[in-house]
């Protein structure tokens, strides 16, 4: 049984919700039809409940240095009013404890938004390294909740919540927000569709009633399950499936650090150690060429019967109509449009190894 639940729990039980579990947490995986609600994303506009994702504040006289120490991207000159996403927290050896965006919420106050999976582990790994800084490491995640509005008519509904939000520039912020409906801690543009939208933050009742107010004004509501195929359309990695402590993110081919950063940050000399040596692995992107199921996280990818590479994450493209995924081959083979076959249960599909993102991006 999951130990946590979305404290919007009882609206998605009223509008008819499958419910599962998800990362510890009692989430809704769709309302019926997940291919529906994804392509409902790319064509109108659906709200999803992102209440699961991780919150954790830091604030104090050495946030700065400390955040900026603690993840890969160079938060020095981010302003208040400005996130940055994605960037990441690496360890020693330049692999993933998690990937994060860092809200600049005021002068040395931030907050790093996590997976759901990785709750505990990020607040201890900030934790055990807060002892030289004057910090204070707070998690928010279960006195708060979490919605994003996406999709092309997404930014006329958000602007009839909080003024000029359709304005904003890809990822900049508002902190606070007065709202009919109550203060909004943070709504910012963005979101994990590659499509227009918001996300919004703040206490469980008041993103309760703004949850209500779009599923009454035209956005339809969306689980997880299609939130999935909107990331894996898009290419994004998720952290568990195509990512963990032992990929960097030079294998994974996820830009989550600033090249020319100066200052220090856990992981930097083990992550440019792997941009010299090189990697025996690659993150690649894979399109189907005919109908074949779905392969599951493992499945092995094989080139004249030799084992390659492994998929991490698959789905099946409304957009497209067919099957495509992720996962990782040798380097070696690691050449967009040629031809491989996944493993699936003792049969072999073909497939052709792709770049990433497969539906193009809209956001803007």
């Amino acid at each position: 049984m999951p130990k946590l639940s979305t404290p919007l729990l009882d609206i998605h039980e009223e509008k008819g919700a499958s419910l599962g579990e998800f990362a510890n947490w009692k989430m809704p995986i769709d309302y019926g039809d997940m291919l529906r609600e994804a392509l409902a994303t790319r064509s109108k506009m659906t709200v999803f409940d992102i209440s699961h994702l991780t919150r954790i504040i830091v604030e104090g006289e050495d946030s700065e240095k400390f955040v900026n120490w603690m993840v890969a991207r160079n938060i020095a000159k981010l302003a208040p009013g400005w996130m940055i996403a994605p960037t990441a927290m690496l360890n020693e050896n330049a692999g993933f404890v998690d990937d994060v965006a860092v809200y600049c919420l005021e002068n040395r106050k931030y907050m790093i938004v996590g997976n759901a999976i990785n709750k505990e582990k990020d607040f201890e790994w900030l934790s055990a390294h807060s002892s030289e800084f004057n910090v204070k490491i707070r998690d928010i995640t279960e006195e708060t909740a979490m919605i994003a509005l996406q999709g092309p008519k997404s930014p006329s509904l958000a602007a009839e919540i909080v003024s000029g939000i359709e304005n904003l520039a890809p990822l900049q912020i508002l902190t606070p927000v007065k709202s009919d409906f109550g203060e909004i801690l943070v709504a910012s543009k963005s979101g994990w569709t590659g499509e227009p939208g918001f996300e919004f933050i703040g206490s469980p009742e008041t993103i309760g009633k703004l949850l209500r107010h779009f599923l009454d004004n035209g956005a339809a509501p969306a689980g997880l399950g299609a939130r999935d195929i909107l990331r894996i359309e898009m290419g994004f990695c998720l952290y568990g499936e195509d990512i963990d402590d032992n990929v960097t993110p030079i294998e994974a081919r996820y830009w989550v650090f600033s090249w020319k950063k100066k200052e220090e940050y856990i992981g930097k000399d083990a992550l440019h150690r792997k941009i010299v040596e090189g990697v025996d692995l690659i993150r690649v992107g894979f399109e189907a060429k005919a109908r074949m199921p779905i392969p599951r996280h493992g499945a092995k990818i094989r080139v004249d019967g030799r084992e390659i590479g492994y998929v991490t994450s698959s789905t099946f493209s409304p957009m497209l109509k067919r099957v495509v995924g992720m996962g990782y081959v040798k380097a070696s083979h690691a050449i967009f449009n040629v031809r491989v076959n996944v493993d699936v249960r003792g049969r072999l599909y073909q497939v052709a190894l792709k770049d990433f993102p497969f539906v193009k991006p809209r956001i803007g």
